[in-house]
Order: structure tokens, then sequence, then C-alpha cells
């Protein structure tokens, strides 16, 4: 099976370079600190541009073990101040990172042609309508209502996914605008659209699965989301997972590692990389794809 897709205007997929999508946060709540622009973010737009196929612009942290949440209103707000700009600005597709339908329309309307939504989906059911009346593309994050204890997490990661696929495909968005994010530090759906801050060893509820473990777990088994015939999108850029392996306590400290687990991920068939540091990934995601294209036997 061949796997193809599109992130806006841009092809994904099998026997494609691996494409980096490069992160601006207008939320200054934001876990990296180094991915805020709230002063010029067009400015940085343009810069990030120079080494990404897609720019993902998010307003609100979703950072699930911190206290980022903010109102919707603050969100759109945030938005409206920057991104006509940087739309207008960049020449590659924009994404916007948000699971709230009328940020997500407002997004569309300006110009953004993709919305990354961290929920799949399952926070705002109707989120499928604004991307179909766009014809828009989505990335969804496999995200779980309630833990499923010993139960394979690759099983659970691939059951969320399907659920969100399908719920996308029936409400009339293009099955090849669809891509799928394992969700690599996220836990389970909080209970609403409200604060909600997840701590704690086994935060996907299962004793077996400590969280680190089972971001591990999941990239070492990322070949199996191919059965979901979509292409694969990984963000593993900065995260807790990699500080507590590393032994650093800053995301800043953390960009070797952060490397590493980008190039693992794409020479385990990542299609496209979430990342804070576009210049760099570019240069691991590369090596990765060329040796996993030596391994395969095709020409470099």
């Amino acid at each position: 099976m061949v796997i193809r897709g599109y992130l806006g205007s841009l092809p994904v997929g099998d026997d494609l370079p691996a494409r980096v999508m490069a992160v601006i946060n207008l939320s200054p709540e934001s876990f990296y600190k180094g991915s805020v622009a709230d002063e010029d973010p067009v400015e940085r737009a343009l810069f990030l541009e120079r080494h990404a196929d897609v720019i993902d612009v998010g307003a609100m942290s979703t950072a699930p073990y911190l206290e980022t949440w903010v109102p919707p209103e603050k969100e759109l707000e945030r938005l409206k101040k920057a991104l006509p700009e940087i739309v207008k600005s960049v020449k590659i597709p924009v994404s916007v990172d948000t699971y709230r339908p009328q940020v997500a329309e407002y997004a569309l309307k300006v110009g953004a042609s993709i919305i990354n939504d961290v929920t799949g989906g399952k926070l705002y059911p109707e989120m499928c309508r604004i991307v179909a009346d766009y014809g828009a593309s989505v990335v969804l994050m496999a995200r779980e209502r309630e833990p499923r204890p010993g139960v394979d997490p690759i099983t659970r990661v691939l059951d969320a996914l399907r659920d969100s696929i399908t719920h996308f495909e029936k409400c009339g968005v293009d099955s090849g605008r669809i891509v799928v994010d394992p969700g690599v530090g996220f836990p389970t759906l909080p209970p609403g659209d409200q604060p909600y801050v997840v701590k704690g060893e086994y935060r996907h509820g299962d004793p077996q699965w400590p969280w680190w473990k089972w971001d591990l777990y999941i990239l070492s088994r990322l070949p199996s989301l191919r059965v979901l015939g979509k292409p694969i999108l990984v963000g593993v850029s900065r995260k807790s997972f990699l500080r507590k392996i590393a032994g650093v306590a800053t995301p800043d400290e953390v960009l070797p590692a952060s490397l590493a687990a980008e190039a693992l991920a794409v020479y385990k068939g990542a299609h496209v990389i979430r990342t804070h540091n576009p210049a760099e990934t570019r240069q691991v995601v590369r090596l990765a794809e060329t040796l996993r294209s030596v391994e395969l036997g095709k020409e470099v």
C-alpha cells in the first residue's frame, strides 16, 4: 500500500521527502519559550519558511502537564493579531493548532489551509464540518475518551485514530486530506474545554505503562500506523519524555535527544515532523530518510 495525502497544497506520503512542520506559538504560556513569537510573528514565520515545508501557528498551548488553558476569546484575539499577515507573507501552507471550531473557522477564512486538532475532533465533534466546508486538511491526534488498561498501547492508538478518521470522513472531509498523529506526550482527553492538568506516572491509566515508557513504545512501533492508510505526522520536539531520559530539566537542554527522536521517527516511517527547530531538524530528517532509502534498496 502506497500512502499519499495532502497538507494544504503540499503532497505528503511515501516516496516523497519527509516534510518539516515548523512551530510558531503566539501563546506566552507555551512550554518552550524559544518557540514564542509574540513580538514579531511575521518576521519569525519568514525565517522559519527557509527551513520548513509547513508552518503551524498556535495561540493556546496544549501542553497537558502545565496550566496553559485560555478561553476561546483569548485564543482568537491572539490569532487575529498575527495570522492574516503570516498567511499573506509566506509561500508555504499554514496550519493552525486548535481544537475549537470557531477558531478553526476564522483561521481557514483568512487563508490557513490545515487544522491541527490535538483532540482528534473528539472534544468538539462539529470540527469536522468546518474542515469539510473549507476543503481543508486536518491532522488528527490519537486521543481516547477513557483509558483502557491492559490493552496494548498501539492498539489503543490505532482504535482512537480509527474513530476520528471515520467521524471526519463521514462528515465529508476528503480522505486524502487527513493526516494522523500518534499523540506522543498526550494523555486521555480532558472532560471538557476547561483547565486540565495531568501529572503522575501513569497518565494513560495503565499501571504497566509509565507515561515516558508509553511514548517510547509508540515511537518504536510507528510502522504499525501504516495500516490506517494515512500519512503520519510525529511531534516529539523537546518533549518531556526526552528530558526524563536525557536527565535534563528544561526544554532548552534537550535539543540533541529531540533531534535523535525525530531522526528515529522518520526512519520508522513518519512522513511529517512537527518541530520547534526546523533548521536542525531538516538535516536529521534528510539523513534518516536517506538511510532508510538505502536499506530499502531505493535509489538515493
